[in-house]
């Protein structure tokens, strides 16, 4: 999958075991990173999706074609393929927001979900404080649905979540 600035680099298990084999640098490479703190919170958290059962994710890397370094990630966690629903995740490094990356990215991961994945329905799960989140899904016509209260545990605190959600029907894949 490609934009006019980006390329998707899809995130598979192979993938992401040959790269836990490379040197701390490199894995900062492989992520874009420029910290170690960013590095060892991501390893963290992809330790725990491997550890899991039967927990089906997409992820793509997004790749600056100009530059050719990831700058973010965007694609889908919770895959549940019976009930042909996913929650859609994204990040981008702070350097790269608010220009545009991100909103050119979703979209095209929107339509990889509806029409490779075969989604119905799509899920994103955002802090209430996160005013740029809720924007790119709004704009992209997800409907907030309600606040999950308590439901993400952050430094030893819950946290609510508003529930926002695209279905299939409501897309407009142009």
């Amino acid at each position: 999958m490609n934009t006019n600035r980006l390329f998707f680099r899809k995130r598979t298990k192979e993938l992401i075991n040959e790269m836990l084999t490379y040197s701390k640098e490199e894995q900062m490479l492989f992520f874009g990173f420029s910290t170690k703190e960013q590095l060892t919170y991501k390893l963290k958290r992809i330790e725990e999706a491997l550890s899991k059962e039967n927990v089906n994710y997409q992820i793509f890397d997004l790749v600056e074609k100009k530059n050719k370094i990831v700058i973010g990630s965007c694609g889908f966690h919770n895959w549940i393929k019976n009930h042909e629903r996913s929650e859609i995740g994204y990040e981008i490094h702070k350097q790269y927001q608010n220009q545009g990356y991100m909103s050119e990215a979703i979209k095209k991961v929107i339509n990889y979900g509806f029409q490779e994945m075969n989604l119905n329905r799509i899920e994103a799960l955002i802090d209430p404080m996160n005013e740029n989140s809720i924007r790119i899904v709004t704009k992209n016509g997800f409907k907030q649905e309600g606040i999950l209260r308590g439901h993400y545990k952050n430094n030893n605190e819950f946290e609510n979540s508003i529930m926002y959600s695209l279905l299939k029907s409501d897309y407009d894949f142009n």
